[in-house]
């Protein structure tokens, strides 16, 4: 079974914030990489929604929230019935996990 993938408005400026990113401190190219990488990543969760992790918090948990890593970065999602909800994309070294708070 293939399941939707749904990036949601805060994920996409989650994304636009990274690109913008890699576009100043490297390049297009790397920037455009990266962010590839990242949608790579969340298009697995159409065959494998449950593939990802546990968040480090016990209350996104409790709501159904996982993670997958890409590199740097976490994509935070639920999978709610045949969709996988990305509600937010952010780099790992920041404390993502205050995004539901």
């Amino acid at each position: 079974m293939k399941y939707r993938i749904e990036i949601l408005p805060s994920a996409w400026e989650d994304l636009k914030q990274i690109e913008d990113y890699y576009v100043i401190q490297f390049d297009a190219e790397t920037a455009m990489g990266a962010i590839d990488h990242i949608l790579d990543t969340i298009e697995r969760l159409e065959t494998f929604p449950n593939s990802g992790s546990l968040l480090p918090n016990n209350w996104p948990n409790g709501q159904g929230y996982r993670m997958v890593i890409c590199k740097k970065h976490v994509a935070i999602y639920r999978l709610i019935e045949d969709t996988v909800y990305i509600y937010h994309i952010a780099n790992m070294q920041t404390e993502y996990t205050k995004l539901f708070y």
